[in-house]
């Protein structure tokens, strides 16, 4: 590695702690602003050259060091400061996936979530990542969890009640603290230090946009959130805890081991911006803006530049990560790589 000034260094192994409503990096308030890139561990988007590993079902791969190292250089450039990376902490449930079933590991999985970690503690950004999602993608999530435990449902059962088994059933909860566990232990082969440890992973997230089987239900039991997040806590002392529910449940405000509370904006909407900072501000905690839509379609979407002044304003504000960032298909930097869901956005 090049070498870099000692403060660079020291900054780079300092841990980034709440102060209440506050984020602080060596004792400056310290805000998260930047981008989702959620293909970091385990892509969707390419298809990889003849002999490298693809999972044809879901056009699984693994993005080459090169997109991950351009994605790094391109965040530094834009000014960002954080990466909320899906596939950093959710990856069960194909053949590529760190947990491809239940309790059976696969190495290989972990070198590009290794390198992209490594990658951003070189190029000075911070990572937050879910640990499980609430819909049944390329990369797993709760419907992988409920199957290993023998309930026949998709990502197409949404609205049956048996999946508020993943929140009710304690197998299905140890099970999936197993796989937390398998992942803040891992050892990263570039950095020496667990995930548990590296201060480039600020935070945890219990998960993504998580709910019950009406969409935006927020119905995600108070115990199962106080549960994970103080088994991450135990594991982890040093990460801070997101509430991965899909919106600010006013059930989960009291939880002492959660630290910061989100939601996402599609479109961004003021009032609910509003009304989110309000209700976290009321116990003292952080609030980040998780997700939100940049592309302006939607004709009631409040501007951007009205939407930033909210979010500006309020001290309890940690930052917002728009929705989400692509490059090149690196080695070939002739071709940008594109997303399916209009939101792509390529610097």
């Amino acid at each position: 590695t090049f070498t870099q000034p000692i403060s660079v260094d020291l900054i780079r192994n300092t841990y980034i702690t709440r102060s209440s409503s506050s984020l602080m990096l060596n004792g400056k308030r310290w805000t998260t602003s930047g981008a989702n890139v959620y293909w970091l561990g385990l892509d969707e988007n390419v298809i990889p050259p003849p002999g490298q590993p693809v999972y044809a079902p879901f056009n699984a791969s693994y993005p080459t060091f090169g997109r991950i190292t351009e994605i790094m250089n391109t965040l530094q450039i834009m000014g960002a400061r954080t990466i909320r990376g899906h596939t950093l902490g959710i990856s069960v449930g194909n053949p590529l996936s760190v947990m491809p079933e239940l309790g059976v590991i696969n190495e290989e999985a972990f070198t590009t979530m290794d390198w992209a970690i490594y990658q951003a503690r070189q190029h000075g950004l911070r990572i937050f990542a879910p640990l499980v999602d609430n819909y049944d993608y390329y990369h797993g999530g709760k419907y992988t969890f409920l199957r290993w435990a023998g309930f026949s449902l998709t990502g197409y059962d949404s609205t049956n009640p048996d999946v508020m088994q993943f929140y009710t059933n304690q197998t299905i909860i140890d099970d999936f603290k197993s796989y937390i566990k398998v992942i803040l232990t891992r050892t990263n082969q570039f950095t020496g230090l667990t995930y548990a440890e590296d201060p480039t992973i600020f935070a945890y997230e219990t998960g993504n946009e998580l709910g019950g089987p009406v969409f935006g239900d927020m119905w995600v039991p108070v115990e199962w959130t106080g549960q994970i997040a103080s088994y991450i806590k135990e594991l982890a002392p040093h990460k801070l805890v997101v509430d991965g529910t899909y919106g600010v449940n006013t059930t989960h405000l009291s939880i002492p081991a959660l630290d910061i509370f989100s939601d996402h904006f599609y479109p961004p909407d003021i009032a609910k911006l509003e009304k989110d900072i309000s209700l976290v501000q009321s116990v003292s905690k952080v609030y980040i803006a998780g997700e939100y839509d940049w592309t302006g379609n939607v004709p009631s979407a409040a501007s951007l530049p009205e939407f930033f002044s909210s979010i500006e304003a309020s001290p309890v504000v940690g930052g917002d990560l728009f929705w989400s960032l692509f490059m090149h298909d690196v080695p070939d930097c002739t071709i940008y790589v594109n997303h399916t869901d209009g939101e792509t956005l390529q610097y």
